[in-house]
Order: structure tokens, then sequence, then C-alpha cells
């Protein structure tokens, strides 16, 4: 990786050798309280010469009911007294402790489950609280005797998913809800599109309310596990491949009003980002992704959709739940309205990615997806233009999975690049070619 004049210290916030003790002696979880792994590296978001948040992970046991977590933002040597000031003359409600100024490395560290941008989850963590606050007509209207909590997954600075386990009078058995807490008004859209879609798509975890007060999406229990690549793997007979097209397919669909959009614009733009970002994390591919990226745009599609389709935009592996007959979608936070090639490309992409990432060949991918997308026509009723997808998979390739590791400095996905940009390069090989009866994706 190359170094950012703005961030000397990079390569010491990324070291959890170095980072595991300061966070023990900060956030008092020695190993007299607590025992197993020890700290991890978690979430990285970087935009060089502009941030580096960091997000640690407590791996081992501990006498805190939550999952430890700990988030760094580096800040110029320079700066970072003047950063920390400043951030405590915004929350001078903070709790001791919450906010830590750590001059070695410069950064300044949030402990869970205070957050910079999300005020209100150490509120969500309190029972007391929330069992009250759970009764209140906006919100589910019922008497909460008492209630567990869980954190699913956690986004320093974003959102944070917590599973609640509910013990009411009325009924013998714990009724779960889940409620996601986001740093803006964002989840109030996500509710309006929720709500749109709960008569219609009936694949996907209802919404039950938005509490403006916290910013929080209340929502209710999805059964079944995440997609995972070994499942996929594991399915000879491809009904798991079915029922992906089938239920990307009834997504898109829906019809629901929003003023979200993705468009071709937004790839290109994507596209036009990553050779950048690329010259300052890993200068020694950017020469290789810009050839990529500029043989693309020479062949870009000229053709618009002329019915937008509703979009998941988050399409992985993990946001589909599989109960043993049906799969749904779980993390509706990027539906909007688009081209319906974007959102099939962009599940391919990540197809491809989980295969890599899990040691599989490309080759033994390709049928897997050539599954998808039959299934996918099948149930859309309608034909495909084969070359203007294959163009959005080559893109989402480059945009999506590369600039992705990028960003996140994913050391076992940048390992990989150089398999990303050649299977990228295959499909906008096949871009051209010529479309016969029988014709498949790839």
């Amino acid at each position: 990786m190359s170094q950012d004049p703005q961030f000397p210290q990079m390569s010491e916030a990324l070291n959890p050798t170095l980072m595991g003790p300061l966070l023990d002696w900060l956030l008092e979880c020695a190993s007299s309280q607590s025992s197993g792994n020890g700290w991890q590296i978690g979430e990285k978001r970087y935009k060089p010469g502009k941030s580096l948040l960091v997000g640690y992970r407590w791996t081992g046991q501990s006498n805190n009911p939550h999952t430890r977590f700990a988030t760094g933002r580096l800040c110029s040597p320079a700066e970072v007294n003047r950063e920390f000031e400043r951030e405590l003359a915004k929350r001078p409600d903070l709790a001791k402790g919450a906010l830590t100024l750590l001059q070695h490395p410069a950064m300044l560290v949030w402990a869970f489950p205070y957050d910079r941008k999300l005020r209100h989850l150490p509120t969500l963590l309190d029972h007391q609280a929330m069992a009250i606050r759970l009764q209140a007509p906006d919100l589910l209207g019922m008497p909460v005797e008492s209630l567990q909590s869980e954190v699913l997954h956690y986004l320093a600075e974003r959102s944070c998913m917590i599973r609640y386990r509910l013990h009411t009078a009325a009924a013998a058995q714990p009724r779960l809800v889940y409620a996601k807490i986001y740093a803006d008004d964002a989840g109030r859209e996500t509710f309006a599109v929720m709500r749109q879609l709960n008569g219609t798509f009936s694949w996907g975890a209802e919404a039950l309310a938005f509490d403006a007060e916290t910013l929080t999406l209340w929502q209710s229990h999805l059964p079944g596990q995440a997609l995972t690549w070994t499942a996929l793997q594991a399915d000879s007979d491809g009904i798991l491949a079915d029922q992906m097209g089938q239920c990307v397919a009834d997504l898109q669909a829906c019809r629901i009003d929003t003023a979200r959009r993705y468009t071709q614009a937004d790839v290109v733009q994507g596209l036009l980002a990553t050779p950048t970002l690329a010259e300052q994390v890993r200068p020694e591919w950017a020469g290789r992704i810009a050839r990529s990226v500029n043989s693309l745009l020479d062949q870009e599609p000229r053709q618009t959709p002329s019915d937008l389709a509703t979009l998941h935009h988050d399409l992985k592996l993990n946001n589909f739940l599989y109960d043993g007959q049906r799969l749904g979608l779980i993390d509706m936070d990027c539906v909007c309205l688009g081209d319906p090639l974007l959102d099939l490309a962009s599940l391919i992409a990540n197809i491809y990615l989980n295969g890599i990432r899990d040691a599989a060949s490309i080759e033994s991918i390709h049928p897997l997806v050539n599954r998808l997308v039959l299934s996918y026509q099948r149930h859309r009723r309608q034909v495909l233009n084969l070359a203007d997808l294959r163009w959005q998979v080559s893109a989402a390739l480059i945009h999506e999975v590369v600039r992705r590791s990028l960003r996140q400095l994913d050391e076992t996905r940048l390992k990989q690049i150089k398999r990303y940009l050649a299977l990228s390069d295959i499909y906008a090989a096949r871009c051209g070619q010529a479309i016969g009866v029988d014709d498949v994706l790839i």
C-alpha cells in the first residue's frame, strides 16, 4: 500500500497486535475479566487523504452482554487534539470513557455503544428504557414484561441492527423483533418503501414502525439462515439458483413510489473512480484497471430501459435468507428504481466474489450463474439483452468488487484483484458476440 501523508500512522492503526493492548487498557477488557482471541480488525472505510475509519471487534468472551466493538477515526497528528475538542463540544452528554484521544497512533476511539453519529444507540441497549418505549402506540403498542437484546451487525457511523426477544404476559413464547438505527433520517424512506412492499412482495420482512425520536426502523422476524456460497455449491439440483432468480424477478415486478434512483451514470462514475482510488491504495494495479475501464466505456450500452424496475441495490448472498423451502430478502435500505440489469449484474458479481473467495474455479461458477439468469428470465417473462447484461457484469466486477475491496482495504480480496479483472475482461470480450437461439450468458 502506498503511504498516505495525511495518515502516516495507518499501519499502526491496522495492526491488531499493537492496537489490542491499547484497546484492552481503554475499555477495561483485560484477561482477568474476559477470555478469547482478543481484538481483531473489522470493517474499514478509507478515503485517501480524507478519512480512515477502522472498526475493532472483540472476539473473546466478556462480562459485557453485548458484543464489544470500538471504532477508531484516524486524524492528522497535527490536528488530533483539535478534533478531539470539537467532538467533545458536539456531545457534552457523553459518558466517561465514551470517547478517548490516543496520541500514538493519532486517533479518536469511540467505545461501543457510543458512536460519533448513532447518538441514540445507548438508548436502544438500555433494556429498562426500551421495555417502556416499545409499549407506545406508535411502536408495538403492547406491554413488555422483559426483553433481551443481541447486536447482529454494527457498521460504525452508519447503522446497527439489534434483535430483541420480547416477553409479554399475553404470549407463552417470546416474540422476535428487529431494530435498525441510522445516523440520519434515511430509515424513514426505507420504512415507507418497505410498507409499500409489504402487500406485494412476500419474500421480505415486514416494516412495523419508524421511531423518529431515535431514528430507528422496527421490523418483524423473517425466519431462515443467510445464504452462503457453501450452500449454493452443495445445491447440485440448482434449486437455490432458481429461487434466487424468482425472488429477484418478483421484487423487480413490484411497483413503488420513491425518489431514489440508480442509473447508468452512477455505474460510469463508479468505474471512473476505481483507477483513481487504485493509484492511492494499490498503485501497481492502477494502469491495469484503467485499461479495463477505458475498454468498457468504449462499448458502453446506449439503450435506456423504457420501464424502471424496483431494485434491491444490495444483492449480496448474505442478504438472502433461506428457511429450507423459500428464499427471502432482507436489508432493504438501498431499494430504489432503475434498470433491472444493474441489480442482476450486481448479484452475479457477488456470486463470483464469494466463489473466488472460497477458492472455486471461475469455470465452476459459470453454470450456477447461467441457471440463475435462466430462472430470472422465466419469472420475468421476458428475454434479456445478454450483451448488455455481460457489459454490466463486467462493470460490476470493477466498480463494486474491485473498488469496494480497495476502499475497505480488504487484504483477502485485494489478493484476488487479478482474477476479478480477468473475469471482467472475459465478460467484456463477449459483449459483442452474436446472439443465438440457445445463447447463455457465459
